[in-house]
């Protein structure tokens, strides 16, 4: 079963992820809540975090007993300890997420108030922060564990960043589907427009940003970083809107952002995220015998 297991690694932490996860979330919210029928409180919303989370850390343990061994978690390990690199890519991870997400909204607002962060207007700012910082550790450390820890790596011995980023990032929107189960309340856009836009259009735009940092830094913590400051922006500045037509702009509004981001960043760096390099080199970056602090 080993054997078998090696021959298809990521599909089977892709699979195991998703199957724990939802079936992780049935017990809290039901048949009906995981098909949309009815929406989670706000009191079940902290064990939908948790549910979902055990899908990547399970699966990535799981996966590297399976098919790396012991030397899979010493590199497991290394790499979520190695801090020491350049500083700007700590400039990168922290601040991408929310420098566009302001700047979406912004260009947004302009056009009409609903899509003003519901931060700036709300009483309780402490609370959303708080609730925004929680959410976005949980979901930062738990799901790059497996994500960046285990599939990453082996997807980018056969793909180049932007393949490797659009593959993940498409699984990983995916994964999300039972958490965005929300109809349209206007019955204008189909549930399934919704869901679309939604899970695959900003995340691989982002996972493309990610595979990138990643690359150049051979930092698992790094990654869990942007995956906070990720999430963190999402919770702490979201407006209140509630139209499927208001959603859909949002985030394609985000996504074109994104994607200009991976534009000029490749641009500025001479091609890495579009460029090719052979499978030696690739080992070498996703090892810890390349020295990235001078990168």
């Amino acid at each position: 079963m080993k054997a078998f297991f090696k021959q298809i690694p990521v599909i089977f932490y892709f699979t195991l992820a998703c199957v724990v996860s939802w079936l992780s979330l049935l017990p809290i919210i039901g048949i009906d809540g995981f098909l949309g029928k009815t929406i989670p409180s706000d009191n079940q919303m902290p064990l939908l975090f948790i549910a979902m989370c055990a899908g990547p850390l399970i699966s990535c343990m799981l996966s590297i007993y399976l098919i790396d061994g012991k030397d899979g978690f010493k590199e497991l390990t290394t790499k979520l300890v190695k801090w020491k690199i350049n500083f700007r890519f700590y400039l990168i991870a922290l601040f991408t997420a929310p420098a566009l997400t302001m700047v979406a909204y912004l260009i947004l607002s302009l056009f009409s108030p609903e899509f003003t962060p519901a931060i700036f207007s709300s009483e309780g700012k402490l609370m959303i922060i708080i609730g925004g910082i929680v959410g976005a550790l949980v979901a930062g450390f738990f799901e790059e564990l497996g994500w960046t820890g285990f599939a990453i790596p082996k997807l980018r011995l056969k793909y180049n960043i932007i393949n490797t980023g659009l593959i993940v990032g498409i699984v990983w929107g995916i994964w999300h589907f039972p958490l965005f189960m929300i109809k349209d309340p206007t019955g204008v856009i189909p549930l399934i427009i919704l869901l679309m836009v939604r899970l695959i259009t900003h995340l691989p735009a982002f996972r493309i940003l990610m595979t990138w940092v990643y690359d150049r830094t051979g930092s698992l913590l790094i990654i869990m970083l942007m995956h906070m400051s990720l999430t963190g922006s999402a919770l702490i500045f979201q407006p209140n809107i509630e139209s499927g037509v208001d959603i859909i702009i949002s985030n394609l509004t985000y996504t074109i952002l994104l994607y200009a981001a991976v534009f000029i960043i490749n641009n500025f760096t001479k091609g890495q995220i579009t460029g090719r390099i052979s499978k030696d080199e690739i080992h070498k970056i996703h090892t810890k015998t390349m020295n990235y602090e001078n990168d």
